[in-house]
């Protein structure tokens, strides 16, 4: 059993940002990002103010660090079910940062090009590149012309992009990141049932491509997924004059494919809701069908387990059901 992951800035990346934005004046850093982050909630699904003057380094202090390590938490599950792609596609790269979270990864480098609209963050991209060592080769590109096994990117950018999303037919991969509120969740849920449709695998976070069971049997639930962060220690200064902190990190992804089909981790069930203290028990949502499931554990019975969100889990299928709920025994077993 693995405990829960913490995500962090690499050395490199860390190094980077403190090129690139003053992290020794938070106080005005966090005057700038308070002004990005009202705009954002006063704007749902509006292209990031890249004109204005606060922009830039609000979003490099902040918002592209938090994107970057949501990045990470989603690569580690390209590792595990889709070993083989090759070129990625990032759609609405913004200043790149799943160029920069690549630039950590265990994956070797290959193509990356770059899709984006907006002048200035391009250049502002370009900007950070030629200041950096880099290992992933980018192209800045706006015309979708993808080879075989291509992987399509869409870094909260393709719910941005309705009713103009590039056509995805041509990309055999597909990965989804969107912000974990209610709305994008449920939309990026039905959209799993649009790809699957179109001939798309869901691979991850799903170990099963039925019915998703949260939109058949909720109005209310959404998946998404949890992860640890630790900030460096400016991070942690410049949070000090902010009203929002982030020791944890949340997101919504979906992982498709035309062509790879996922035979390891099918059979497994996937934790996707928080633990839940409540008189006398514990539960914690799961997904592994199109059952809406709670794992559950009686608090006179002993201390239950602590199971990380997110984590890929076997032994529900001997769990003892109680209408939606499953006690399950000792031999649970996880992943994270």
């Amino acid at each position: 059993m693995n405990s829960s992951t913490t995500f962090s800035l690499s050395p490199a990346f860390d190094e980077l940002l403190k090129r690139a934005v003053d992290v020794e004046n938070p106080q005005a850093l966090a005057r700038d990002i308070i002004r990005l982050s009202n705009f954002y909630i006063e704007n749902p699904g509006a292209p990031t103010p890249w004109g204005q003057a606060f922009t830039a380094s609000a979003y490099l202090a902040y918002f592209l660090p938090l994107n970057y390590v949501r990045l990470q938490g989603v690569l580690r599950e390209v590792h595990r079910f889709l070993p083989e792609f090759s070129e990625v596609w990032d759609f609405g790269s913004g200043i790149g940062a799943t160029q920069w979270a690549l630039e950590n990864d265990l994956l070797s480098p290959r193509p990356l090009m770059a899709v984006e609209h907006a002048s200035e963050a391009v250049a502002l991209h370009r900007h950070l590149i030629s200041v950096s060592t880099t290992r992933w080769p980018v192209t800045f590109n706006s015309k979708t012309a993808p080879k075989p096994q291509a992987l399509a990117i869409f870094s909260y950018a393709f719910l941005e992009m309705k009713p103009q999303w590039p056509a995805l037919e041509p990309f055999d991969h597909v990965l989804i990141i969107e912000p974990s509120t209610r709305d994008c969740g449920r939309a990026l849920m039905e959209w799993r049932a649009r790809l699957i449709e179109q001939g798309y695998t869901p691979l991850a976070p799903c170990t099963h491509a039925l019915d998703c069971p949260l939109l058949s049997h909720s109005h209310k639930d959404w998946c998404h997924n949890r992860i640890h962060f630790a900030g460096p220690e400016w991070w942690q200064a410049l949070e000090s004059y902010l009203p929002m902190h982030n020791r944890t990190l949340t997101y919504s992804y979906l992982l498709v494919s035309r062509t790879t089909k996922d035979e390891k981790w099918r059979g497994y069930a996937r934790v996707i809701g928080d633990t839940l203290k409540e008189k006398g028990k514990t539960r914690q949502m799961i997904c592994r069908g199109s059952e809406r499931e709670f794992l559950s554990w009686l608090h006179k019975k002993g201390e239950p387990p602590a199971i990380p969100h997110g984590a890929l889990l076997t032994g529900a299928e001997q769990a003892e059901r109680h209408g939606g709920e499953l006690r399950p025994s000792e031999s649970l077993t996880w992943t994270t």
